[in-house]
Formats: C-alpha cells, structure tokens, sequence
C-alpha cells in the first residue's frame, strides 16, 4: 500500500502542488481581503470541503490518461490500490487543512486567529464536512473515473433542488421546526454524554462512515471493467 501511496504521490505532485496553491489562496482571500469574512465554523467548513476535493485529482488525472488499466496490471490487488487511495485522500486532506488553518491564522490582517480556527467548534466542523466528502466522492470516483466527479456534483444538486422543492411544498415554517429538533436532539445528546464523550461517538460514526464508503469503493473498483 505504500508503494502505490508514493506512486500517486510522485506522478501527481505537481498537479497537486498546484491545486493546493489555489485552493489556499482562494481561502487566504477569503480570510484576509473580504470586508467581512464568514463566521469561523462556516469558514472551517468551506476549508474542510475544499481539502476533500483535493486528493480527488490523484484518480481522476490518472483516469483522464487511460493510466488506470496500468496500475491495475501491476502485482498489486485492486483493494490495496483502494486502501491506498483512501489514506492518501484522508492523509492529504488533513494536512491540507493544517497548513491552511495555520497560514491563514498568522497572516497579518486575517479575520482568524490560530485560537480561533482550532478551536473543537471549527475543527470538528471541518473535520466532520472532510469525512461526508470523501465518503461521498470516493466511490464515485473510483467507479467512473473523471466522470465522477460531475456525477457527484450533479446529484448533490439534483438532491438540493428535491429538498428545496419538498421544503416549499411542506411550507418553511415546518422546515425550520423540523432542523430546529434535530439540532436540539443534538444538543440533548451532547448534554447527556458531555463535550468529550460526544465528540468521541461522533468520531466513531464519521469512521464508520468512512469504513462503509471504503467496502462500497472497494466492490465497485473490482467490478469495474478497464
């Protein structure tokens, strides 16, 4: 597995060099140059998601370039290659995170802070948005390559314009009732366990996201025909 890790990461580094510049400055101006910047956990939840999306350029350019048959063809399984994706995309995405939240806190006239953006709120938003992300993207993109991405991005609009048509027929007022138990039977969980052993069981359910995400991925993969 680690030999694959260092092939992706030897093969994409530029590309990925890169991207990382962009989406960073992306969020350097967002933090430094806009009037009034997002508040924290909202900002932490955009740099989650735009790390998520980072490590998706690994399988996609390798697809884009037919590279993927290749790969296959090497003594290796396809669910190592699986496994190795899925910890080089949380692995990047992390690391990603890190450096961001640490170069847009000592940036001089940021809106954040390094108190700020680490703080549990932020981090575990980011932290949570990163886990949803890749558990959602990945097997797509194992399955269909570069076209996964648009599939995703398709479905996840297609999904918010059903919720959206849902909402206005059911009516607002209702929508707002509804989120308002759900984030109150959060708070009452949160109360009831306390701030550590929540944040634990919320963790566990993020792996488990993370772990069903990596069986689907990996089935899909070694069905696909290359």
């Amino acid at each position: 597995m680690l030999e694959v890790i260092k092939k992706d990461l030897i093969l994409n580094r530029n590309v990925m060099l890169l991207n990382t510049v962009v989406f960073t400055g992306i969020l350097v101006v967002v933090a430094v140059w806009l009037s009034e910047s997002p508040p924290t956990r909202l900002f932490a939840g955009f740099a989650g998601l735009m790390m998520a999306f980072l490590p998706a350029i690994t399988v996609t350019r390798e697809d884009r370039f037919n590279a993927t048959a290749l790969g296959c063809s090497l003594p290796v399984r396809r669910k190592t290659i699986v496994r190795a994706r899925f910890v080089l995309s949380v692995g990047t995405a992390l690391l990603g995170l890190v450096g961001t939240f640490l170069l847009v806190s000592l940036l001089p006239h940021s809106h954040y802070r390094v108190g700020d953006l680490f703080d549990r709120g932020p981090l575990v938003t980011a932290l949570t948005v990163i886990a949803i992300a890749l558990s959602l993207l990945l097997p797509f993109i194992l399955r269909f390559g570069m076209n996964g991405v648009l599939i995703f991005l398709v479905a996840t609009q297609v999904l918010g314009v059903l919720l959206l048509t849902v909402v206005s027929v059911a009516g607002f007022a209702q929508h707002r009732e509804i989120v308002g138990q759900i984030v109150a039977g959060f708070v009452r969980l949160r109360e009831l366990t306390g701030p550590a052993a929540f944040s634990g069981l919320m963790a566990a359910v993020l792996l488990a996201l993370l772990t069903l995400s990596y069986l689907v991925s990996a089935r899909v993969f070694e069905n696909r025909e290359l």
